[in-house]
């Protein structure tokens, strides 16, 4: 996924002979390349590949090193929100608003972010620009929502062209970019697990509570929200069986179940369980509209 950067932010994300960006792709498991800066042009590309959920989750961390704020914890109120403005196909665009402009709704009310697609397309290209502001674990998510319409979208009309953006130092946009436009479908390549240099943090579980009727929504067909949810927070996530009892593990031991309840175990840092959670509340907030509607 491709998107413009001002040069300040190019700096902070590289860092001294490359130590913050090496760090994000060693963390993250992603590809992460900025452009060269060409004098007088106020932006940079930056390029970011690999599986989505690497991908998805590099961009929480870019956000988390312009704002210095720690790799490991959650985002809090206090964060400040940063601005990303990715390159999209104009051809995708409509896919990524939905029709009445559902699809961004669902990604502002899932991620926290806010989302703006820009009208018009950048010079000398088919690609328009969709601005998403918002906190590092914001970013992070409704990336990830992004990337996955982007791919299905791919797969829907794979023979859909583009034509990249390739800026000059006359055009007031960023510097050239030498590679290819963003492809979607890359998450046909193998996930791998991000590769620590440093010693991994402590592992935590966290106990909740869930109502038994919508443990099907949490679930999905053959497991496919579940396993969203999973790679999204890079946590271990299992859903008891009924009547189980939470153990009282760590610090998130939960209270005792009320009756029609059924128990989630949550395992990993604590920022990924953060997530975690997060996405499992949405989500059942978002069948409970759903309920609701349909009576």
């Amino acid at each position: 996924m491709r998107c413009l950067i001002v040069t300040q932010d190019a700096s902070i994300i590289i860092g001294k002979g490359g130590s913050h960006v090496n760090e994000i792709r060693d963390k993250s498991g992603a590809r992460v390349v900025v452009s060269e800066s060409i004098p007088g042009n106020p932006e940079r590309i930056l390029n970011v590949s690999g599986p989505l959920d690497a991908v998805s989750k590099a961009f929480g961390l870019i956000v988390r090193r312009i704002n210095d704020e720690p790799f490991d914890q959650p985002s809090v109120p206090g964060s400040r929100a940063v601005t990303i403005k990715f390159m999209i196909p104009n051809s995708r665009m409509g896919s990524v608003i939905g029709k009445q402009g559902s699809k961004i709704k669902e990604i502002q009310d899932a991620s926290g972010a806010r989302l703006n697609a820009s009208e018009g397309m950048l010079p000398g290209s088919t690609e328009r620009v969709l601005s998403v502001a918002g906190v590092a674990d914001a970013i992070h998510i409704a990336t990830y929502y992004i990337g996955n319409i982007l791919i299905e979208a791919q797969e829907r009309m794979p023979s859909s062209t583009n034509s990249s953006y390739r800026p000059t130092s006359t055009s007031r946009r960023p510097a050239t970019y030498s590679g290819s436009s963003y492809v979607p479908g890359y998450s046909q390549a193998p996930t791998y697990p991000p590769q620590h240099h440093n010693p991994p943090q402590q592992m935590q579980t966290q106990e909740i509570y869930i109502p038994n009727d919508l443990v099907g929504c949490i679930i999905g067909k053959g497991g496919s929200k579940i396993n969203e949810i999973r790679h999204m927070s890079a946590s271990q996530i299992k859903i008891m069986e009924p009547g189980a009892v939470g153990a009282g593990v760590n610090s998130g031991s939960a209270p005792p179940p009320v009756e029609g309840e059924r128990l989630v175990v949550i395992t990993g840092q604590p920022s990924n369980i953060q997530m975690a959670i997060q996405l499992l509340y949405h989500r059942l907030e978002q069948e409970k509209q759903k309920q609701m509607r349909s009576v």
